[in-house]
Order: C-alpha cells, then sequence, then structure tokens
C-alpha cells in the first residue's frame, strides 16, 4: 500500500500515517471494534475505523483517484461508552437480527461492523436500515469519521494552504451545529494552537477563538 508522509508537526493533535493493523497482530481474545463504509461514487470512497478497549487504533480513508491514507486513531472514552451501550441495547454479540432493509438500496454504500469482545465475534453487513439502535450506532461511527477527517484536513491546509484555514474552520463550524462531530473535545487543542498561529489568517485565529467557546458553552 502507497502511502503519503505528511510534514512533521509539533501539536498535540498531530496527525501521524502508520502501517495498517494486520489481523496476526490483534489477539482473539481482545476486544476489538470496526466500521467500514464504502461507496464508489463518493469523493471519499473508503472510511474505515478500527479501535480497542482503549480506544486505539487506525483511521482509513481514500478519496477518488487518491492514494489511501491512514491515521492514528484515539476514540475518547465518552464516545466508547456510548458505542458500547449501544451493542449492549441491540445484544448484538448474541442476537441474531438481521439490521438490512427488506430493499436493496446499494446506491447508498456499503457498511460493514463487527465487534468482537468475550470470546464472541459478529459481523453485520448492510447498506440501509430501519432499527432505530443500529442507526444510531452507525452515525456515531460516521461522526468519528467526519471528526477525524475534518482534524487531517485542517492539519494539512494549515501547513501547505494556510489561506483556506478560513474555509475549514466554517465547515467544522458547520458540523459542529448539524450534529456530525462525534466529541468536539477533540478539537480543543488544535483549535487552541489555530488561535496563536500567526501563519494563518487573522479570520482563522478569531474564529478557532469562537469555536473554542463554542466548546466551553456546549452551544452550537
Amino acid at each position: 500500500m502507497l502511502l503519503i508522509p505528511l510534514p512533521t508537526v509539533v501539536s498535540q493533535t498531530k496527525l501521524e500515517i502508520v502501517p495498517a493493523a494486520k489481523e496476526h497482530e490483534r489477539s482473539s481474545g481482545e476486544p476489538y471494534y470496526h466500521y467500514r463504509f464504502e461507496n464508489q461514487r463518493f469523493t471519499i470512497q473508503l472510511q474505515e475505523l478500527e479501535f480497542d478497549a482503549s480506544g486505539h487504533g487506525v483511521f482509513r480513508f481514500k478519496r477518488k483517484d487518491q492514494v489511501e491514507i491512514v491515521n492514528q486513531l484515539q476514540v475518547t472514552a465518552t464516545v466508547l461508552e456510548e458505542i458500547n451501550s449501544i451493542f449492549s441495547e441491540l445484544n448484538f454479540l448474541s442476537g441474531s437480527a438481521d439490521y438490512q432493509h427488506k430493499k436493496d438500496f446499494s446506491h447508498l454504500g456499503k457498511t460493514t461492523i463487527s465487534l468482537r469482545r468475550g470470546g464472541k465475534e459478529r459481523t453485520v453487513i448492510l447498506n440501509y436500515t430501519e432499527n432505530p439502535a443500529m442507526s444510531r450506532l452507525i452515525q456515531i461511527f460516521r461522526n468519528i469519521a467526519t471528526q477525524e477527517n475534518r482534524i487531517f484536513e485542517l492539519e494539512t491546509i494549515r501547513l501547505s494552504d494556510s489561506i483556506s484555514t478560513p474555509g475549514q474552520l466554517r465547515l467544522l463550524e458547520g458540523e459542529f451545529k448539524s450534529g456530525y462531530i462525534a466529541d468536539p473535545q477533540r478539537f480543543v487543542p488544535l483549535l487552541n494552537e489555530l488561535r496563536l498561529d500567526e501563519a494563518i489568517p487573522l479570520i482563522a485565529r478569531n474564529h478557532a477563538e469562537r469555536l473554542l467557546q463554542m466548546i466551553k458553552k456546549g452551544k452550537w
């Protein structure tokens, strides 16, 4: 797999491209979470999350006509608790429910969700569901992917095209307001850096400050 190296960044939110996790490196007894979304029609054709019981893992994504990028991932305890709660609500490991809608919606893309814990493992594949709990679970995974992709974009633009930073922050604010970010606190270290970074436009530094206040107050 061809990987594009990123410039070194001294940052609490630093993203590093790392080798993808190998199946044989994971002990069969360790808890394991996996989410994968694929749609060749989309600009981002692949988004994938893999992490362990501590929330540590990798985030992969691939844009159309570009190479796959693999970054380190740390899912926060708050989000991990939400995920575990929904898996329990679904009785996911012990149940046999078919979450796929009776109609095929392949044009929406393919979602794969796997969980391994306590000696049990289960994988489901679907393109659309009307199960409320499964819908919430999928949305949380999507929000993690959106969150990690936005951090990657902000870090990259900051280094290579700083004049475009205001546009990235506008997108981030829209994602906050739409509820598409799994854990807004994930952005606090990066936004603190951006508000003090004189290499980016003043409007971006001021916007970073406003976003920090929004996160602090929990109001979008």
